[in-house]
């Protein structure tokens, strides 16, 4: 299916069902119920007052989603405290929390409570199969929460939650175009409908990007998001949501630039034919039952269907022989599919002070892939990657991944003002490994079954000092096996990895001061990993995952708002963190010892502070700082980023219906990288974008 097919089907589409909620949309707003507290469901699976929860967790509502107008997920995520979410370019991207800018599988992310995709198969670009569009909220619990979440849920679980059904009809289209190619068409309608059956509830919610010519060469990219949320009021205790989110990306991978190019020429490229093109599709449907006041049943099934294709640029390496380059080059073309069958259940009871919640899961998820080396074509005077040829097929396997887990958790209101917490998860996880290659140190190992069963821990009390502070701490055990990829995919051999563990113990405080004038949290977490998986550079200038001995992460977390003056409305917003990233123990060879050392990619401190006004009720400006402090790019500690500033400065004017906006991102135009590395003896960037415009309209109908 062409691209151009793809976004004129999506385009018809979300027009013409913005077309028919013109016809029946109403002046009345359509708003949800508003309470005072702050309810979150990522910390216990169910809706429940920050006030009343032990944990790190930070909520981004609907309006500061609908206030940035992001077109990268990171300038949204990056608001809360500790989130570092940097950008890598066509929505590609690593993540920073509680752990350095990484790409190992640390997170869990979520959609409506359910994993975007199955333990085993993370990958760290997984948000860009995410709709922004159709997001309502998101959550963000930073920190170990295996214990309802199962593996990868380390460094921290970002819950994104779908926009429900408006009560009367809406739709909104808008558009948007950036000075650097960007173009951007959103639509979307809704309404709820009475019937015989109960009243349903439809939402779609839809965008379509493009990204041409720019700053940089071989870039372009293009994205078709699509979500649609079914939502049945069967009766006053049963109610059904169906959930259908589907996302499709082909972009050019510009990989990175040496010193010189990138202080000298940050637009240039290297690559011609790299790429990456993903379609995800996910399927819910959850069944909730109120039995009575005191007991309530959920029950969701949900299907995955997940395809990358690629030919990534972080693949081509220069190929090193006794320690010194040829003068050849070297990469490698992937596949991997994956579809996913699962069911969670779970039942809650309320037994006057204690409430129990108890689950179980199951998930089969068979995982197909395929990697190719291939000879690549390089010209030594413009260092351009020219084309390649495909040499050998080195894998082609099939895993079946199943993960079953029971888990629960009781929270007990021990005094008036005290709560205690306790949880527990206990995870079987296997994969069925089938080669269909001739096994071989280059085609891998014969087939084989891997085992792993973990109990995943958690405790905790929140202290309700006043009603407008909260004291609480967590002791929580988090744990990722090895991913599959690591196990059986890019190495010439299968390598034996263990399981990596991790202790976490977090302390916090939450308040309100000054007659709720200022709003804020300040958490001291320390974070114990054992046998943490590390991507090392080998001397022949592969890549190969390792189990580091013990690591050590620890650090402060602080966010906050102050309402400055009522006087036009001015706020300021801060968000930041101070961290120490270190190994304890790592001796990746018999010559090379790492212990004590800062970990690559980890800066001391990051953060933003935002500054909000109002001068009419319509329009809202904001000026935007962003910081990065910097960091070691390599295991040894002996070569550093400096780190960067930026100002991002925005404007939204309002008008009944109307909505005009304009950003202009990097507005000082710093010169930075979004990333950096350090492979082959010499230091590696991905640049930044430069100052970049952005202009758009929309139009909400019914709102």
């Amino acid at each position: 299916m062409t691209t151009q097919f793809r976004l004129s089907v999506l385009t018809a589409a979300c027009l013409s069902a913005s077309y028919s909620s013109i016809i029946f949309a109403e002046a009345t707003p359509s708003e949800q119920p508003q309470t005072l507290a702050t309810i979150v469901i990522t910390a216990n699976r169910e809706g429940e007052s920050i006030n009343n929860t032990p944990a790190a967790i930070s909520k981004i509502n609907a309006q500061d989603i609908e206030d940035k107008h992001a077109t990268f997920i990171g300038q949204v995520l990056n608001q809360a405290p500790g989130v570092r979410m940097n950008d890598l370019g066509n929505e590609q991207h690593m993540m920073s929390i509680r752990q350095p800018i990484t790409t190992a599988a640390v997170y869990q992310y979520l959609e409506d409570g359910l994993s975007i995709r199955p333990v085993g198969v993370f990958n760290h670009n997984a948000l860009y199969e995410v709709n922004l569009a159709g997001i309502d909220n998101i959550e963000i619990l930073r920190g170990p929460a295996s214990s309802l979440y199962g593996s990868n849920a380390i460094g921290g679980t970002i819950n994104f939650l779908t926009k429900a059904p408006s009560l009367t009809p809406t739709a909104n289209i808008g558009l948007s175009a950036s000075s650097e190619g960007y173009r951007r068409l959103d639509a979307g309608a809704s309404n709820t409908f009475d019937s015989e059956y109960g009243e349903h509830g439809l939402r779609i919610s839809a965008y379509a990007s493009d990204r041409g010519n720019s700053w940089q060469d071989h870039a372009e990219s293009n994205k078709q998001s699509v979500t649609l949320r079914h939502d049945w009021h069967i009766s006053d205790t049963t109610q059904l949501k169906n959930i259908v989110s589907y996302n499709h990306l082909k972009a050019d991978m510009t990989g990175s630039l040496n010193t010189d190019d990138y202080n000298k020429r940050p637009g240039y490229s290297y690559q011609t034919f790299t790429y990456r093109e993903v379609d995800a599709t996910r399927i819910s449907s959850q069944l909730s039952h109120s039995w009575s006041d005191q007991q309530q049943s959920q029950a969701t099934l949900y299907y995955r269907d997940n395809t990358t294709d690629q030919n990534p640029s972080y693949s081509i390496r220069t190929d090193i022989k006794n320690g010194k380059p040829t003068g050849t080059y070297s990469g490698q073309t992937t596949y991997n599919a994956f579809q996913s069958y699962g069911l969670n259940l779970q039942h809650s009871m309320n037994f006057d002070q204690v409430k129990l919640i108890v689950g179980a899961m199951a998930d089969h998820s068979p995982n197909q892939a395929k990697t190719s080396d291939i000879e690549v074509f390089r010209d030594p005077n413009t260092l351009v990657y020219t084309g390649y040829k495909q040499r050998q097929l080195l894998r082609d396997f099939n895993v079946d991944v199943n993960n079953q887990a029971l888990y629960s958790q009781i929270n007990w209101q021990a005094v008036e003002n005290l709560k205690l917490v306790a949880g527990a998860r206990y995870d079987w996880i296997s994969y069925d490994y089938d080669n269909k290659l001739t096994p071989s140190k280059v085609t891998g190992a014969p087939d084989e079954k891997r085992n792993f069963h973990k109990a995943s821990p958690q405790l905790g009390f929140v202290w309700n000092i006043t009603p407008d502070m909260d004291l609480y701490s967590n002791w929580s055990q988090g744990f990722v096996p090895p991913e599959v990829s690591s196990l059986y995919g890019a190495n010439l051999v299968t390598p034996d990895l263990k399981e990596a563990t991790f202790n976490n113990i977090d302390a916090g405080l939450r308040f309100k001061l000054f007659d709720d004038r200022l709003d804020g949290e300040i958490t001291l977490y320390r974070l114990n990993g054992k046998d943490e998986v590390i991507s090392y550079t080998k001397p022949d200038n592969t890549r190969e995952p390792r189990n580091a001995g013990k690591t050590l992460h620890q650090g402060v977390e602080i966010g906050g708002t102050w309402k400055i003056s009522d006087l036009y409305d001015q706020r300021l917003k801060l968000s930041g963190s101070w961290s120490k990233h270190e190994y304890k123990e790592f001796q990746p060879s018999s010559v090379l010892d790492y212990s004590g050392n800062t970990m690559p990619s980890a800066p001391k401190t990051f953060g933003t502070v935002e500054y909000q006004i109002k001068p009419t009720p319509e329009l809202l400006l904001s000026a935007e700082g962003v910081y990065v402090g910097s960091y070691w790019i390599n295991d040894a500690n002996t070569e550093k980023y400096d780190g960067h500033t930026i100002l991002n400065l925005r404007a939204n004017y309002r008008k009944a219906a109307y909505e005009i906006y304009g950003q202009i991102l990097n507005a000082t135009d710093v010169h930075y990288a979004e990333s950096t590395s350090f492979s082959n003896n010499q230091a590696s960037y991905t640049p930044a974008a430069p100052r970049t415009y952005l202009v758009g309209l929309s139009y909400h109908f019914g709102k």
